[in-house]
């Protein structure tokens, strides 16, 4: 085994704790970066499991989650809000496969799918991953009194445009997304 090799990759992916998000930390104190979002996702999937469908794989989900965002480590973070937000899907592909260049392997090679299969929303697993990857920022939102809403001057009818995943994959979940939306817009968390 190639220890130089696990080394360099390693510290290549702890690039991720320096990609910082528009969210913030429920305290306050600092945005939130992407290797903390991936977990708290990946926590977020293993604590609400029993509520998905039996046919779900768990194990591929976790991964999903946990390596959806290692993109950014070359591609930076770019708010869902952000009227320029597709035109990153190219530079973070192109990461991707820079970094299976530098680390050829099983790894690289999975990390890679996985990522395409996120982002193509053609499987349970992508979209239930999705769900819980918006449903995230939106509650750090409320725990933050709409503090990054406000900053990007974001209004409700985006808000709920940009979950639209969740309606279709959880409605009941939608649903009490929504009555919070128009709880956040009535405390002037969320411009109407």
């Amino acid at each position: 085994m190639d220890y130089e090799r696990i080394y360099e990759f390693l510290i290549e992916l702890d690039k991720l704790k320096s990609v910082y998000r528009k969210s913030y930390l429920s305290d306050y104190s600092r945005n939130e970066n992407s290797a903390e979002h991936s977990w708290h996702l990946s926590l977020a999937i293993m604590m609400l499991h029993k509520e998905l469908p039996d046919n779900i794989d768990l194990v591929k989900s976790f991964k999903m989650a946990l390596v959806h965002d290692v993109c950014e480590i070359g591609a930076g973070d770019i708010s869902v809000y952000d009227k320029n937000r597709d035109t990153v899907q190219s530079a973070e592909r192109e990461y991707l496969i820079q970094l299976s260049a530098r680390f050829p392997g099983p790894f690289t090679e999975e990390l890679l799918l996985l990522w395409e299969e996120y982002e193509a929303q053609e499987t349970a697993e992508s979209r239930w991953v999705k769900v819980f990857d918006r449903l995230l920022p939106f509650c750090m939102n409320l725990a933050t009194e709409g503090r990054s809403w406000k900053e990007q001057k974001v209004r409700k009818h985006q808000v709920l445009a940009i979950h639209e995943p969740i309606r279709k994959q959880a409605p009941d979940m939608y649903a009490w997304l929504k009555r919070k939306a128009e709880e956040a817009v009535m405390k002037g968390w969320l411009e109407a």
